[in-house]
């Protein structure tokens, strides 16, 4: 069987065959993401709280930076990779020996 991560068939996996499979591994843009996110959510959290009279439209914007957020880190956390996926159909027949 061929080595997955051996792109071009030379049987040798080099540096550039095996970025894609670390970067995509580690997570480096969604990680990235949440970072700026972060520093956005600070940002305008901070901005808010300094206003003397805030108004709706400058609440509504942070509830907005609030609730994209809430959304993200909801998509990035329930984004792991499984290559096998367990049903209750799978269950039943890996219990009964069929």
């Amino acid at each position: 069987m061929a080595n997955k991560l051996d792109l071009d068939g030379d049987g040798i996996v080099s540096k550039w065959e095996l970025f894609p499979y670390w970067f995509d591994k580690l997570r480096v843009f969604p990680r990235v993401f949440i970072s700026v996110y972060i520093y956005i959510f600070w940002e305008c959290a901070n901005w808010f709280m300094l206003l003397p009279d805030p108004n709706n439209a400058q609440a509504g914007l942070v509830s907005v930076v609030v609730g994209a957020g809430a959304a993200w880190f909801g998509l990035y956390v329930n984004s792991s990779k499984s290559s096998v996926k367990i049903t209750s159909e799978t269950k039943s027949t890996s219990k009964s020996g069929k």
